[in-house]
């Protein structure tokens, strides 16, 4: 598919979301119960856009244990996913995609406390706005843009609070990165539009790391995209026990691994796609010592 081809199928499918379609299911909250919490510059959820609803539900479970609970009446609606229970991202249809074209991708929504200075430094700094803001219900305000290198992204501002700061859990997302092919440029786009700070870290890899900090803490990662023919996207990180055993069952579950344990330095990670193309990371955790050494400027 073609870049012009895809950008449109995306604005089709939020445009879907974002209330336009009569048929809209009611998305559920961010949180069952509210937190009274704000963490902006946090990623707080994650929906997988999918031209093959059926095949990444039996792919998700069979890797991580995923359950799900339709949303609308069919199942080609929204599926919110569940992890013992616990709501942890959203799947829904891709619309326009011809059936032989793979093209999905997980959706990262950041929080923002004001919706409207996010929009408007956006458009003044090289990204664009594909839906303005909007109000779903249940879920909060909410907006899509392309940031200055062309990465997708939502912006939200949740009506249950953002979720609360705790320790990666097994199998559910943890972490995101951006991938960009400019990263001083983006490294200035995000640290204006959200306030982080950011340290820089020297990898196994041999490469350089850099982690967007808030509140104290660290909230997601920058990097050059490492290949040829990769845009720009955020990376989103599932933490696993052990990404060997989760590489075994990939293509037998109809995914495919584009990047094994044995080519990440450590062996700790792996890059996979699911049966209709979205591509995310699994991660050792906890990190091994000495896997990221800061530099000193």
């Amino acid at each position: 598919m073609n870049t012009l081809n895809f950008y449109i199928a995306i604005v089709c499918s939020l445009v879907i979301i974002s209330g336009c379609s009569p048929d809209l299911p009611v998305v559920p909250p961010i949180n069952s119960t509210p937190t009274g919490e704000s963490h902006p510059g946090k990623f707080v959820w994650r929906d997988l856009m999918t031209n093959d609803i059926t095949a990444v539900k039996k792919f998700y479970s069979g890797l991580f244990g995923w359950t799900y609970i339709d949303v609308g009446e069919s199942d080609n609606d929204y599926s919110v996913v569940l992890l013992d229970d616990k709501p942890i991202a959203g799947i829904f249809k891709l619309r326009d995609v011809k059936s032989d074209q793979k093209y999905s991708q997980w959706i990262s929504y950041l929080s923002v406390a004001d919706m409207n200075q996010a929009i408007n430094y956006v458009k003044a700094s090289g990204g664009s706005i594909y839906r303005e803001p909007f109000e779903l219900p249940n879920r909060g305000t909410v907006s899509f843009a392309f940031d200055s290198q062309n990465a997708i992204l939502s912006f939200v501002k949740s009506s249950s609070g953002d979720t609360k700061d705790s320790d990666p859990v097994y199998n559910e997302f943890f972490w995101s990165e951006l991938w960009t092919n400019d990263v001083d440029n983006s490294l200035k786009f995000y640290t204006e539009l959200l306030g982080y700070n950011y340290k820089k870290f020297d990898t196994r890899a041999e490469n350089q790391y850099h982690v967007l900090e808030k509140e104290n803490r660290p909230r997601a990662g920058v990097i050059k995209i490492p290949f040829e023919n990769v845009k720009p996207h955020w990376m989103p990180y599932i933490a696993v026990k052990n990404p060997s055993e989760i590489v075994k069952r990939v293509e037998q579950l109809g995914g495919t691994v584009y990047l094994g344990t044995e080519g990440i330095a450590g062996n700790n990670a792996a890059i996979i796609a699911d049966p209709s193309g979205a591509v995310f990371t699994v991660q050792k955790w906890p990190l091994e010592k000495g896997e990221f050494k800061e530099v000193e400027e």
